[in-house]
């Protein structure tokens, strides 16, 4: 783990990003000054390997490998009726090749809605036909059945040669289960983006003001190059998920607080967080869940800090540490993980 100094930084969304242009910074305003007491956090992502070694020595099974209840399978294939109709709705004005994929997308609601008995994971999958709607994420993501962190691509993919590769597929209790189990806890957000920023006061990059510190196309980051959802030009030498430790740490010696996957942390997930006076207060922890979960709800949504694999200035810009998203308890991904932080004896 690595130490972490104490003192105030500026959080929020990054410079130039204010006019709702990235989809990652919309919930990232406004800029405001936290004071974060020392604490230490992990220097790479949990690993496969490291996750490995939690689940040998407790049985755990995350969220992905147990069977959903019943009533809340009813529930999601209700959800998935409704977004069928509205599809058919779509499809019947369209023409081409936005009709094609409109098509195909109903085609993988439909096989979600029929999944088995496990919860799964959502996988990403290039669509192949022209976007229909360039916010609908169905049209590139896949709930697999059978997707979890030990088949990160679903049924048939291992985790052979991926053993220093993030975990992925977990959801916020699973990594809170490893955190606890390893004597430790997730970071909250305000400390996740003091580390991510390396001691730089509010650069765009964890790295700096520069997207390319070290030469035109030598990549600091495992993010998306090429024409976003179609094609990934891998650049950087990776599709998806890449060993931690692949590219350079920032100032503070963390590897991967850019790209990779984004990464779980303790705050509960409110689009307006910023505005809240839980925001400045000293060492914040975010909202409060009477605040943040409305009554009744099933879905409970978790801040995700640092983007992944698949961000890129033509996507979310998550990749930059002003950027927030959320996670919610039942929608484990492919390209989300954590790592966690301790506080500091005697503090």
């Amino acid at each position: 783990m690595v130490l972490i100094p104490g003192g105030p930084f500026m959080r929020g969304g990054d410079a130039g990003e204010m006019g709702g242009n990235s989809f990652s910074h919309q919930s990232a305003y406004p800029v405001h000054e936290v004071q974060v007491d020392a604490f230490w956090i992990d220097e790479t992502e949990v690993t496969n390997r490291q996750f490995m070694q939690f689940v040998e020595a407790t049985g755990y099974k995350t969220f992905a490998e147990r069977p959903l209840p019943e009533a809340r399978v009813q529930e999601l294939r209700e959800d998935a009726r409704r977004n069928l109709a509205r599809l058919e709705l779509l499809a019947d004005r369209a023409t081409g090749s936005q009709r094609d994929e409109m098509l195909a997308s109903m085609e993988r609601i439909r096989e979600a809605s029929e999944f088995g008995h496990l919860a799964g994971s959502m996988i990403f999958a290039t669509p192949e036909g022209e976007l229909y709607d360039s916010q609908d994420i169905s049209q590139w993501w896949k709930l697999v059945s059978g997707a979890n962190w030990r088949t990160p691509g679903g049924p048939g993919t291992t985790l052979d040669g991926l053993e220093d590769h993030p975990v992925v597929n977990v959801t916020y209790e699973d990594a809170a289960a490893y955190a606890k189990w390893a004597g430790k806890r997730l970071p909250t957000e305000a400390e996740w983006e003091k580390a991510a920023r390396g001691g730089l006061e509010h650069h765009p990059y964890t790295w700096g003001s520069e997207m390319f510190p070290l030469g035109e196309g030598v990549w600091m980051a495992n993010i998306w190059q090429g024409e976003w959802p179609h094609e990934n030009s891998e650049e950087d030498r990776f599709f998806a998920t890449a060993p931690v430790k692949s590219f350079p740490p920032n100032g503070y010696g963390l590897y991967d607080t850019s790209g990779n996957v984004w990464e779980i942390v303790a705050d509960l997930y409110h689009p307006n967080a910023y505005e809240l006076a839980s925001a400045t207060a000293p060492n914040s922890t975010g909202p409060s869940s009477k605040v943040a979960i409305a009554p009744g709800a099933k879905v409970i949504p978790h801040v995700t800090k640092g983007g992944s694999f698949l961000c890129s200035d033509m996507w979310c810009k998550g990749y930059q540490p002003g950027s927030r998203q959320q996670l919610d308890n039942e929608s484990p991904s492919n390209h989300t993980g954590f790592r966690c932080a301790m506080d500091v004896v005697g503090e």
